[in-house]
């Protein structure tokens, strides 16, 4: 998909009318994990984080945390999620990622990649998509039902807006948050402490935890009028897979540095 189309895109969801499948938390949210994840890096992992980005003029942990969704080409576009059949938190390869293109197969192989290469620029690539990637996993619908890829053909009305459940947990959950993304964020930062010490574990895991909150009942809403009662209800679920994110961003680079 070429950048232009997928800042139309994105413009669309500010507005509310959503009519392209969405395909990850909105910016706003990669950015805010990322603030959170490096506020806990090691001195080491500062160094190494400062040695990658000096490739590039002005770049941070932040601004490259969304660097995937402005490229995204086949087969990298679909790295940003697992589907599995409706109903069914288990994840068989050979069903629900047989080619290995879904986040459970290329997070690793990313990981992988940045510890065996020697060529920086294809270390800062492979970083940009571990940032991202990580992130993205711990949206509930980037590993929920490929029958309606994720939430994004369930239609919904939100604060009078026509939108999707995908787009709807992406963004528009986050900005009708009491207080804003900002109230959000400090309500992630609080949570933070909860998961330190925490293994940081694997995508796997982190995919099924995803999948077993669409699972709940009340996740996909009875009617197809969101409201703040919604948003009420899913906002603690928001900011403890924020804060998971942003610890198990955190500790995946600092263990990287480690290795080095």
């Amino acid at each position: 998909m070429h950048l232009h189309t997928l800042w139309f895109a994105f413009l669309i969801v500010f507005v509310g009318v959503f009519s392209v499948e969405a395909k990850a938390w909105g910016f706003e949210a990669h950015e805010l994990i990322a603030r959170q994840a490096q506020s806990l890096l090691s001195d080491q992992a500062r160094k190494m984080l400062s040695s990658l980005l000096a490739q590039e003029e002005a770049a941070s942990l932040e601004s490259i945390s969304t660097w995937a969704d402005k490229h995204r080409e086949f087969p990298s576009s679909t790295w940003h999620y697992v589907n599995f059949p409706k109903g069914e938190c288990k994840y068989v390869q050979a069903r629900d990622c047989p080619d290995g293109n879904c986040v459970i197969e290329a997070l690793p192989l990313q990981l992988k990649l940045f510890k065996t290469s020697n060529d920086p620029k294809e270390q800062l690539k492979a970083f940009k998509f571990i940032v991202h990637l990580l992130s993205d996993v711990h949206q509930p619908l980037h590993a929920a039902w490929g029958e309606d890829r994720g939430g994004n053909r369930f239609q919904l009305q939100a604060f009078g807006r026509g939108s999707n459940l995908h787009a709807f947990w992406d963004s528009i959950l986050i900005r009708q948050a009491d207080g804003g993304i900002q109230a959000v964020e400090r309500d992630v930062q609080q949570q933070l402490n909860k998961h330190a010490g925490e293994k940081p574990g694997e995508v796997e895991q982190w995919a099924l935890e995803s999948c077993r909150i669409v699972l709940q009942e009340g996740f996909y809403p009875s009617g197809r009028d969101v409201d703040q009662a919604y948003v009420q209800q899913h906002r603690a679920t928001v900011v403890k897979r924020l804060a998971l994110a942003s610890r198990r961003l955190a500790d995946t680079i600092n263990q990287l540095a480690a290795s080095r």
